[in-house]
């Protein structure tokens, strides 16, 4: 579903953040479309890691915002150890095109609790769909 040259990357000290996205839907419930996104999350650091949680934000091309907050993914809080990687699949909802944006809280084995910030997704639907079925 997600091919690696359609990768938007953010690093911030040897934690390295990989991020792509992909439209599923375009008429999902509510004249909604509904984008595929995946996260790739890098330890590159020489620390062992906790990620704690991510912050999850969808601003569509009107102005309006849809922020989720959630401890772990999915249920899950994984710890890496340096060199490990986790991957995580979610998806996002918007009556237009829209960009995603974000961050991952992380703890170091010093229980030091930082926020990372993700890449910054594009999503870009066919607003003009409706103005067609008319």
């Amino acid at each position: 579903m997600f091919y690696d040259d359609d990768f938007a990357i953010e690093q911030n000290d040897g934690i390295v953040i990989s991020a792509s996205n992909e439209l599923l839907c375009e008429k999902a419930a509510g004249d909604e479309f509904c984008w595929g996104y995946y996260l790739r999350i890098e330890n590159n650091s020489s620390d062992r890691i906790s990620l704690l949680g991510h912050r999850i934000s969808v601003t569509d091309n009107k102005g309006h915002s849809v922020s989720v907050a959630c401890d772990g993914f999915k249920g899950e809080l994984p710890v890496l150890e340096p060199g490990e990687v986790f991957e995580f699949e979610d998806y996002a909802t918007s009556k237009t095109s829209a960009i995603l944006c974000g961050s991952c809280k992380i703890a170091d084995s010093r229980h030091r609790i930082r926020d990372i910030r993700l890449p910054v997704l594009s999503l870009i639907a066919n607003d003009n769909w409706r103005q067609v079925l008319n």
